[in-house]
């Protein structure tokens, strides 16, 4: 087969990319405003954990699945809904034809294993780039042209939702992820209650099968663990707030003894709720 006169055109253009961010989002840095008021776009991926982004009025949670991509005249805000952190990318660019109505429809673009390698790709480029040492031949010119092939087939699979397969697939995403969230609510409201995987199911008409994959899916750790590290950050939280004292706190989580609670506070951060209170009240 002989193919000619291709068409070339460039819907999507990158100009230059500001700066690639990679970095562990931890529960302390929520309600930071993101406010750029340049003239440029920007790029948010979750690879572990969740993220909630608001914009204006709105709000996306963002898991490895979907991206949300920002666009110039756009202020967000960043929340972690999770006692968990999150790796979080976060990529700025400038671009003289980005093909920027579908992206505002999107809001949310969905993301697979391929557009996964480009943006790993991506971002071995640009690192290599800034890099102190040798750069690589044309790194930052790679970088700009992975980052143009992963806009291509994000803004392109947001398009082509007419087979039944992705179609399928993406109500199933989304159904799982109302369970999940729906489930992570049952059990703040259960925070002072020591919840076990068979009432969290009985509750919730779900098997333990399925309870167990979702938070393996979007948490990477166990049903019990996740409530033991919600109910650590609850504790840290009211520890911030000063109003409670530990034992009060202790037992406003349902534990049966103060010395468990400080057991498993440490447990988890690597230090007990009295020195967690004495460096609150130093900072």
């Amino acid at each position: 087969m002989i193919y000619e006169n291709i068409p070339s055109a460039a819907p999507v253009q990158i100009d230059h990319i500001l700066f690639l961010h990679i970095c562990d989002f931890a529960q302390e840095c929520n309600g930071m405003p993101v406010i750029h008021n340049g003239g440029f776009w920007e790029l948010f991926y979750v690879e572990k954990g969740l993220m909630e982004i608001t914009v204006q009025n709105s709000s996306y949670t963002l898991s490895n699945t979907r991206l949300y991509l920002r666009s110039p005249a756009q202020t967000v805000r960043l929340n972690l809904p999770s006692p968990l952190p999150a790796k979080l990318f976060s990529l700025g660019f400038t671009s003289s034809a980005p093909s920027s109505p579908e992206a505002a429809e999107e809001k949310t673009l969905p993301i697979g294993p391929p557009e996964r390698m480009l943006l790993h790709y991506l971002a071995a480029e640009a690192a290599a780039a800034a890099g102190n040492h040798t750069v690589p031949f044309a790194a930052g010119q790679a970088a700009a042209l992975y980052l143009q092939l992963l806009l291509i087939r994000l803004l392109r699979n947001a398009k082509e939702k007419t087979t039944s397969t992705s179609a399928q697939r993406s109500r199933q995403i989304m159904e799982e992820e109302d369970l999940f969230y729906t489930i992570v609510a049952y059990m703040k409201e259960h925070i002072a209650e020591r919840l076990t995987i068979e009432q969290i199911c009985h509750d919730n008409l779900l098997g333990r099968t399925l309870l167990q994959k979702l938070f393996t899916d979007y948490t990477g750790c166990g049903v019990i663990d996740y409530f033991l590290l919600m109910k650590i950050n609850a504790a840290k939280q009211l520890i911030r707030t000063g109003e409670w004292n530990l034992s009060r706190i202790s037992e406003k989580l349902g534990y049966n003894s103060i010395h468990y609670f400080s057991r498993q506070f440490k447990t988890i951060t690597g230090i007990t709720p009295s020195e967690y209170a004495a460096a609150v009240h130093n900072r």
